[in-house]
């Protein structure tokens, strides 16, 4: 695939992951204040899940980044790979805060199913950061597909 190509996937990727976050970090932060979100359940199950899945990916793509080093990640996009190299950059400097961020990212995936208060208040944390580093990731593709206008 073409560079303009690859950010026009890459852009609507992202947005449905931004979607997600803000629909799971909207909704916890309702629960844990007592109140109730107005969203269905559906939308909330299809926000999780899409979490979910976008976790477990990447997390297997960071471990074998972390250990091929400066090598080519191979069956791997390159706006995927830059959002990798972004988010261990991230981790190294000290950017990702979040304890759960910097560990297993299969440990957030059970995170964001859980009730307990302390898990909340992890998940809100984890989410902030990962809205950061996908708001980031999002300038990138724009500036890719508008050429620096």
């Amino acid at each position: 695939m073409k560079p303009k190509e690859l950010a026009v996937q890459s852009f609507h990727e992202n947005q449905k992951l931004l979607s997600a976050v803000n629909a799971v970090s909207i909704h916890t932060k309702l629960e844990m204040a007592g109140h109730s979100d107005l969203n269905s359940a559906k939308t909330i199950a299809e926000a999780k899940d899409t979490l979910n899945t976008f976790f477990k990916e990447l997390d297997v793509i960071v471990q074998r980044a972390e250990k091929a080093g400066t090598k080519p990640l191979l069956g791997v996009d390159a706006r995927r790979r830059q959002f990798v190299r972004n988010f261990i950059d991230a981790k190294r400097n000290y950017r990702i805060q979040s304890p759960s961020l910097r560990g297993k990212l299969s440990d957030v995936v059970q995170m964001i199913h859980s009730d307990k208060d302390t898990d909340k208040q992890d998940i809100l944390l984890v989410l902030e950061e990962l809205r950061m580093l996908i708001e980031e990731h999002i300038a990138g593709d724009t500036e890719i597909l508008l050429g620096g206008i």
